[in-house]
């Protein structure tokens, strides 16, 4: 029994010493990430019991992600190695105003986008699970990674879990109206959904005050709880998030934070992975600012999983918290 199993792919991600381009790059630095495992790492952090559903390759890199996956404390046990298969890399280079940052993927053809439906038993990966997580990136992989994230939010909400995701949209996958057409079918199977408004936008076409933008959601889709997400940045180094959620007919407003950037990849991650945290200990309201607090942190802590305990989000979350280097 496991509070959440994640479906989805586990990538390297490969960076040039900040601020170095990817151009001029003689090393890199690696990480393991993915959004679908962030999700999972970030919770275990947290002190959850997670589980991730996935296939890396059979060789050196295979072995370097699914030892990092277990180093974050999430449970690899539904993540085969497959002979043959590649494994799918992000480069990133970081950016400074007014350079913007650029990522370069190399996942065609990785083991995860070779996942297809009947790979897995779904019913008995998510038996006894209280979350069901995956993204709007996982079945734009291939014809496969829809139907396997079909199967698996199916199989779920037979067997119980609530069902998770987030409408994540990478352009470089597939089109608007591909997106949109898979997601039509996916959405009504979802629980508990988390959006923003670019993607509202401009793949659904909805548009008006925060809360229609939920509202059209929960209309639509019959998603129980809808969580709007804003991130605001001034420049490349300096940013805010909040955060909202339509809960049986009811907006809360989560709390709004300020941060310096570190590294902002994988933080929408860390905030879902919060938010969840949240809602499991507490409900909508801690759960929303929770996230937003974890996300804060996050954008100031190298790699996309943040590594942070309970309390210090709990400390983040005080009304003055304290700045002075702890000794």
């Amino acid at each position: 029994m496991v509070d959440l199993v994640s479906l989805g792919e586990v990538m390297l991600r490969m960076s040039p010493p900040r601020y170095e381009r990817l151009r001029q790059a003689t090393r890199l630095d690696v990480y393991v990430a993915g959004s679908q495992l962030n999700v999972a790492a970030n919770l275990a952090q947290l002190g959850k019991q997670t589980a991730f559903v996935s296939k890396l390759p059979a060789n050196e890199l295979g072995e370097l992600a699914r030892g990092a996956c277990q180093g974050y404390g999430v449970d690899v046990t539904h993540v085969p190695l497959v002979s043959g298969a590649r494994m799918g890399v992000n480069y990133l280079e970081f950016g400074a105003t007014p350079r913007a940052g650029v990522a370069v993927y190399d996942r065609a053809g990785s083991a995860s986008s070779s996942i297809a439906a009947g790979d897995f038993a779904w019913a008995e990966i998510v038996r006894g699970a209280r979350l069901a997580y995956t993204d709007g990136i996982f079945p734009g992989l291939g014809a496969g990674c829809f139907e396997a994230t079909l199967a698996f939010l199916t199989a779920a909400r037979e067997q119980g879990a609530l069902t998770c995701f987030d409408v994540n949209y990478r352009e470089h996958l597939w089109t608007i109206e591909r997106a949109n057409a898979a997601w039509q079918e996916i959405l009504p199977l979802v629980d508990i959904l988390a959006t923003n408004r670019s993607v509202s936008e401009l793949v659904f076409g909805y548009a008006g005050p925060d809360h229609d933008l939920l509202a059209h959601y929960h209309d639509a889709f019959g998603c129980g709880t809808v969580c709007l997400t804003t991130r605001e940045m001034s420049g490349v180094l300096r940013g805010a998030w909040s955060s909202l959620a339509r809960h049986e007919g009811r907006v809360f407003q989560g709390r709004r934070y300020e941060f310096d950037v570190v590294d902002r990849f994988g933080t929408g991650d860390a905030w879902f992975a919060g938010f969840l945290y949240g809602y499991l200990e507490g409900g909508v309201q801690f759960a929303l600012d929770f996230g937003d607090a974890l996300c804060a942190l996050a954008h100031t802590i190298e790699g996309d999983v943040a590594r942070v305990s309970v309390e210090e989000v709990m400390l983040a979350l005080a009304a003055e918290p304290d700045l002075r280097v702890r000794r």
